[in-house]
């Protein structure tokens, strides 16, 4: 049970303009994954949200050395690794028809009490049972530093398709966001093949947001900017291959 596996195909609208699996896709298949298992174990969403209760992502790491083309058939398996005063983690591989391993995730989630908007202890949400203490298998960097103040920012408004059932901005969106802020020859001549991300404030509908984006070939530092206070909503980096 603390082990989950679910094969998901690459569909046609989960990929690029070259025929290739996004990174928000596949952030997306994973929190897929990963409610499925929540739900089996008895702490997924149908559980807590009757006690106003929610699970929210706050940090991610994501990599992906190979790009995962239209049509294959992936494996992904998901499993608890360990619980923290505040946080839980979560762990991922996919793999290819092969089993050749073709990405690999870690993640870090909240209980969020609906009406408070503030964090719970997770340990009063999992039983004693679902508290393994594993290693990461991409381990999330404590700190991300920040873009400069003066780096190249572009601009985004929330839409409705960028709200979740917790009603904010979902987390595949930030990173959607970052993407769209390299410029059309690096996009061209680069694929994004890791994210980090720190997830820090919460974005809501009618938000419009700044997108800074600081570096070149190979790595790149983002802010996701609310333009109405100057709050930090995210803070990701990104890193790049040729393609």
């Amino acid at each position: 049970m603390l082990r989950h596996v679910e094969r998901i195909p690459v569909h046609g609208y989960d990929t690029d303009a070259f025929g290739e699996l996004a990174l928000p896709a596949l952030a997306s298949y994973l929190q897929e994954v990963a409610g499925h298992h929540a739900t089996a174990l008895g702490c997924g969403l149908d559980a807590l949200r009757p006690r106003g209760l929610t699970w929210v992502l706050v940090r991610q790491r994501v990599e992906a050395p190979r790009p995962i083309a239209l049509g294959e058939e992936l494996e992904i398996a998901t499993w608890p690794s360990g619980l923290h005063p505040l946080v839980v983690t979560r762990e991922f591989t996919v793999s290819g028809a092969d089993g050749q391993e073709l990405a690999r995730a870690s993640t870090a989630w909240l209980v969020l009490d609906l009406t408070a908007r503030k964090p719970v202890r997770p340990e009063a949400v999992l039983d004693a049972a679902l508290r393994p203490h594993l290693e990461a298998v991409a381990p999330v960097p404590p700190r991300l530093p920040p873009p400069a103040e003066g780096a190249p920012s572009r601009r985004f408004e929330v839409r409705y398709a960028d709200i979740d059932l917790n009603r904010h901005v979902t987390n595949t969106s930030y990173l959607g966001w970052a993407l769209e802020g390299v410029p059309e020859a690096s996009w061209l001549a680069e694929r994004a093949s890791a994210v980090e991300v720190h997830y820090l404030a919460e974005a809501r509908l009618g938000d419009a947001v700044r997108v800074r984006t600081e570096g070149g070939a190979g790595e790149r530092l983002h802010a996701v900017v609310r333009e109405a206070d100057g709050r930090e909503l995210a803070r990701l980096r990104t890193r790049w291959a040729p393609r």
